[in-house]
């Protein structure tokens, strides 16, 4: 025993010193080789977090001095990480490869405990014959950890406590409008499996004690919300329940567990949920919360999913540079096993897109919290208005060369809306196929509809059993119903067929009565997406014509003005006198023309982005109405005879002076355009019973067709393709009317004339 004693006191430090006892380090770093870096994922590659996290991992390598072929492996999501399809495929190809890892790399508490346990041993070398970094282990396994003489480890540990004061703190953000919030009940949903064990036993420890109330063993039971809330109210209850075994929900002898489980699902909408695990389970009740929760795990955090609003846990990018170091240490020569345990720094994270959801604004959180996924144009305002006005500028300069892309795209894009469009029609039949329905065999059946009725349906109901009672024919009737309580509603459609007595005289004229309720939701929807793709279609082909109508009207006058001033530049005292001044008063005409045609443009750009404001003003309209005959009178056409139609005096409207001159002179410019010779009137008739006054426009001219009539106010509408103009005047015209309360109007007969008028409530005044 004195021989055993003495060998081990002297053999011991050496023991201690053999490289495996501590983890055994990489061989000398050479700056020059690439290492084999091989990185186990939990979800599959479809996961949006990892990208995060694989560019990083890749910089700070690099930043750390490491030439490092990564390869990325993906499981599926599920418990039994081991048998995943897509595991064993991706490990098999490494092993076709012949391609060997020089250090692995775990990003979860679960696959870490299966390497651990060597289930990993089929494609990967056995377990401590490699180094490993651990990283982002939430609640791990130390047992199995301690085992292992060649594994550093980094954490992210649940903190309960910061999580489930900042869903309390944060809860009535997320309240459902019309329903009441109750933040101080916070619920989670753990199940059997170890890793939720692990969690269990952590959230006892840090819970069990004020202001905390832990009800994991459910010794408060079946308490309404109010009541729950009232009676804690200085304290904040935590209620765990299982969503996949309902048995571990209560205590109760009845064994009604699943009462107990719908009664926490449906109390979701008014109290916060927090994510402790990412699993099938807890996905499941994240789909019926319908609202953004809490997350006190960065796994599926910020992805675009609006589930999780906020919580306190580390990044990806803090997971992968805490790795990154850890993995260049050991690969210049430290042992893994020798390497401190490293908790990541938490922090704050919000998600923008759950924020959009809650109409929360960026300026209110972004001093407390790290916001996920906000635009560029949220963080950064005044520069995005500087790029705004920067983009402006640069779309003034190139606008011919993006009017000929957009030629190019007209087609293309149109082609893509109609296979969309076509997608979706073969998405909605093939859902229709599959739709839910209801049976009704008789009158009773129906009723039984009319408790999950949506209170706006009604009438359609009550009309339904009316035909039904008084044997008149009867067809399909859509109406909305609920199947949970009035949480949702969708629509159905009820198919009827219906056998009449043919005794006239009896009272009861319905013999029998069958059919179903069939689901239509989906089609609603579908027809609702129809009228909007019509909608943008119709925007792009009235897009293409005012492209079109600005390509070509803008440059019949520029052509014009080029040719004539090439010829004066090139004069050799050829043209002189009248000819000269006949010369330079076209080119008056043609850009006084092609400032009219750009000052339409910009009166419309400004009425779209509502820039332009209306200020009606109590006024007379006689001396209105003389100033604009007065205005226009020195630039009629000589062969037109503009004439001044007086109608009542003291007539007042409330208008804006400026604004009924425009209208009233894109009226005159019209009647100019269209009328060759003959007559132009202008003037105003008082209407003493609907108290209005019209102000109108009358020409002798072309007229228009009454089928197009209805077509004059629309927007770049031309009744004649060669006339001067891009279709905008008498829009404007219409615009302005209807800015200021009033309605436009026109009556026309081909080869007689025209007649547009704007009317507006009108007094008499004394």
């Amino acid at each position: 025993m004195r021989l055993k004693g003495f060998l081990l006191a002297v053999l011991l430090p050496v023991i201690l010193l053999i490289p495996g006892c501590t983890g055994r380090p990489v061989n000398g770093f050479d700056k020059e080789k690439t290492y084999n870096v091989l990185c186990l994922f939990v979800y599959d590659s479809v996961f949006r977090n990892y990208r995060v996290y694989e560019q990083t991992l890749e910089q700070s390598l690099k930043e750390n001095g490491i030439n490092a072929d990564i390869r990325n492996v993906y499981s599926s999501g599920h418990l039994d990480l081991a048998q995943s399809d897509a595991l064993e495929a991706s490990l098999k190809r490494l092993n076709d490869e012949q391609w060997i890892p020089d250090i692995v790399c775990c990003i979860d508490d679960r696959t870490l405990s299966l390497y651990l346990e060597g289930e990993y041993s089929k494609w990967l070398p056995v377990v401590d014959s490699i180094p490993m970094v651990a990283a982002g282990l939430r609640c791990p396994d130390w047992t199995r950890i301690r085992r292992s003489n060649n594994t550093a480890v980094c954490t992210d540990l649940l903190n309960f406590q910061r999580n489930i004061e900042l869903a309390v703190r944060m809860a009535p953000y997320t309240a459902v409008p019309g329903q009441p919030m109750y933040p101080n009940v916070v619920v989670i949903e753990l199940d059997t499996t170890e890793y939720d064990k692990r969690i269990r036993e952590r959230l006892h420890s840090e819970l069990d004690r004020p202001p905390y109330v832990n009800n994991m063993d459910y010794h408060v039971k079946d308490l309404p919300l109010d009541r729950l809330a009232e009676r804690y109210k200085d304290s904040i209850f935590i209620n765990v329940f299982s969503n996949a075994c309902p048995e571990l929900n209560d205590y109760r002898s009845d064994g009604d567990y699943h009462v107990h489980r719908v009664k926490i699902l449906n109390s979701l909408t008014m109290t916060p949920f927090l994510t402790v695990k990412r699993d099938i389970e807890n996905e499941q009740v994240l789909s019926k919360t319908l609202k953004p929760q809490f997350s006190a795990v960065r796994d599926g955090f910020g992805d675009g999913s609006r589930r999780a609003l906020c919580g306190y846990f580390a990044s990806y990018e803090t997971v992968a540079r805490d790795q990154a170091e850890y993995v260049a240490r050991i690969l210049h020569g430290e042992a893994a096993g020798s390497l401190p345990i490293k908790e990541h720094e938490a922090g704050y994270y919000m998600s923008w897109r759950a924020m959009e959801l809650l109409n929360m604004s960026y300026n209110d959180f972004c001093d407390n919290f790290i916001i996920m996924g906000a635009p560029w144009r949220v963080q950064h305002p005044f520069r995005f208005i500087m790029f705004i006005v920067f983009d402006v500028l640069l779309f003034i300069a190139i606008l011919s060369l993006l009017l000929y892309l957009l030629f190019r795209k007209k087609d293309a894009e149109l082609q893509k809306a109609l296979t969309d469009i076509e997608n979706e029609r073969i998405m909605l039949d093939m859902a229709l196929q599959n739709a839910d329905c209801i049976v009704v065999s008789s009158a009773d059946d129906l009723m039984e509809l009319e408790p999950m009725l949506h209170p706006d349906d009604s009438d359609v109901f009550a009309e339904l059993l009316a035909l039904l009672a008084s044997g008149k024919p009867l067809g399909s009737k859509d109406f909305r119903l609920t199947k949970d309580n009035g949480e949702t509603y969708r629509w159905w459609q009820f198919r009827p067929n219906v056998n009449m007595n043919a005794q006239e005289d009896r009272i009861d004229m319905l013999e029998s009565l069958s059919g179903i309720v069939i689901d239509i939701n989906d089609m609603v929807l579908y027809n609702e997406y129809m009228t909007e793709a019509a909608l943008v279609a119709e925007e792009i082909t009235s897009k293409e014509t005012f492209l079109m109508n600005i390509s070509h009207e803008i440059r019949t006058p520029l052509n014009a003005i080029l040719g004539f001033a090439q010829l004066l530049s090139t004069d050799d005292g050829l043209i002189r006198g009248q000819e000269r001044d006949e010369i330079v008063g076209l080119i008056r005409e043609n850009s006084n023309l092609l400032g009219e045609m750009i000052e339409d443009i910009l009166q419309f750009s400004r009425f779209e982005s509502g820039r332009v404001d209306v200020n009606p003003v109590e006024t007379e309209i006689a001396p209105l109405m003389k100033h604009i005959f007065d205005e226009w009178s020195s630039n009629v056409p000589s062969a037109l005879n503009f004439r001044f139609e007086a109608g009542r005096e003291n007539v007042y409207a409330f208008v804006d002076p400026a604004r009924v001159e425009a209208i009233l002179g894109q009226y005159i410019k019209n009647a100019f355009k269209f009328t060759a010779k003959g007559s132009v009137w202008i003037g105003w008739r008082y209407n003493l019973g609907l108290e209005q006054v019209e102000l109108f426009v009358e020409d002798t001219g072309c007229g228009i067709e009454s089928r197009r009539l209805n077509k004059v106010f629309n927007i770049f509408w031309k009744d004649d393709m060669f006339k001067t103009g891009v279709g905008l005047g008498l829009t404007i015209a219409k615009m302005f009317t209807e800015k200021m309360d009033g309605e436009v109007g026109v009556e026309s007969k081909p080869g007689a004339g025209s007649c547009f008028h704007s009317s507006f409530k009108a007094y008499i005044k004394c």
